[in-house]
Formats: structure tokens, C-alpha cells, sequence
């Protein structure tokens, strides 16, 4: 079943100040994938089916509207979804001045069996680009960006680490090594969520100072080879 676009639109009552300086951009809005959301009543129906939907996220990186834009679940399961995206959590959008700024992202939540009554939204049209846009994006950031990202994620996800923006750094790391000879993967990933933190601590007193050069791999280095 294709439904007709209709918006779900609702008001903010807390909002959450961002960060007076620029950051490393552009970069569309990202998903906090382990922020908590609303769950679904499922009950006795079978889970199928998913709905899409362009999602108006504010510069503190909470949904302000849904548009459904497509939907294949059982009618009473939309509102349900529509909720989950309302909930959702979004580190936001960044302008090419590299301001935090209010923008649109096509999502999309999946009703499996698999996801039970906890779906969570992904990105309905993946980049495949958007691995290598963030490499780059990393490669520019200066500790005051990192600590600013870093903290508006710390304080939604259950595991930081895990995140797209600390994710991509640990993998770059790993990759640096592995290209070099250096067979160290597994430590890399052991010690990657002390290292992320050990980083936001040190950029804390060092603003200015580059991240992924400066700051992450030195760390890094020292915690792989203790």
C-alpha cells in the first residue's frame, strides 16, 4: 500500500542549546543509531512491511515534522512507526560554514520479526559515498568539532563508540595499520572506545588542536602498543 505524503508536525518543548562556534562540515543530518525510541505495540499481528518517510530535523537535532511518503505495514502500525520517528535522535545537519542547521533526511523503519517492538530508523536511500565523505570530514576536524559532536552523541547513545562519526575514525585507524603491515585490528578495536575517550578529554584543553592527526592517533598508538 503507497499512502498519500501527509505531515505529523508537534511541539518542542525542550530545547537544547548548540554550540556557539562552527564545526567540520557539510554533512546531512546523522542518526544516533543506540538513542532510545518508542516501541510498537505489536500483539497478535505479524510484523511486516516498512514505512518511509522525510523527517525535519532542528539544529538540536530533534525530529520537528514527519512526512510519510510511503508505507507497506499494516495500517495500524503506521502511527506507531511515526512515533519512533518522532523520537528519534539526530546528531544535526552542519552547513558548509559549518553551522549546526535545521534539515530534511529520507528515513525509513523496517517491521520484522527481527526488530520486534523496537524498529529503528536507518536511511532510506544509503550513500554510498557517505564512508568516504566522512573519512574526509574526520581528516578536517579540529578538537573543539570532535569534543562538540562527541558530547551531543554521548549524551543520547547507550555506546558512543559505536556511533558513525567515532565508528569511521576507529576504522580509519585500523585501516592506517593494516596498510602498513601491522597485524593489530583486534587491539585496535579493544581499546578504540578508551582511546575516543582519552581524546575528548586531552581536545577538551586543546580546542584548536587537529583531531585525527594530532590527538586520535597518538592516542591510539600508545593504547596499542601497551
Amino acid at each position: 500500500m503507497l499512502a498519500t505524503a501527509r505531515a505529523v508536525s508537534f511541539l518542542i518543548l525542550l530545547v537544547i542549546p548548540v554550540a556557539g562556534f562552527a564545526q567540520t562540515g557539510p554533512s546531512e543530518p546523522q542518526v544516533i543509531a543506540r538513542a532510545p525510541t518508542a516501541k510498537i505495540n505489536v500483539g497478535s499481528r505479524k510484523l511486516a512491511g516498512h514505512v518511509v518517510a522525510t523527517l525535519r530535523v532542528g539544529d538540536d537535532g530533534r525530529v520537528k515534522e514527519v512526512l510519510v511518503t510511503e508505507s507497506t505495514a499494516e495500517p495500524v502500525f503506521e502511527p506507531q512507526v511515526v512515533k519512533v520517528l518522532q523520537s528519534a535522535r539526530f546528531r544535526p545537519g552542519i552547513d558548509a560554514s559549518g553551522r549546526p542547521v535545521e534539515a530534511s533526511v529520507e528515513m525509513k523503519v523496517e517491521l520484522r520479526q527481527s526488530t520486534g517492538s523496537e524498529p529503528k530508523p536507518v536511511a532510506a536511500k544509503p550513500d554510498p559515498q557517505l564512508t568516504d565523505k566522512e573519512k574526509a570530514r574526520i581528516r578536517r576536524m579540529r578538537c573543539l568539532d570532535f569534543v562538540w559532536e562527541w558530547d551531543l552523541i554521548r549524551d543520547d547513545s547507550s555506546d558512543v563508540a559505536t556511533e558513525f562519526m567515532p565508528r569511521i575514525a576507529t576504522t580509519m585507524y585500523a585501516t592506517m595499520r593494516s596498510e602498513a603491515g601491522q597485524v593489530v585490528d583486534s587491539k585496535v578495536w579493544k581499546v578504540s572506545a578508551k582511546g575516543l575517550r582519552e581524546s575528548a578529554d586531552r581536545c577538551r584543553d586543546t580546542p584548536q588542536a587537529p583531531f585525527w592527526e594530532a590527538t586520535f592517533k597518538p592516542i591510539m598508538d600508545e593504547a596499542v602498543a601497551d
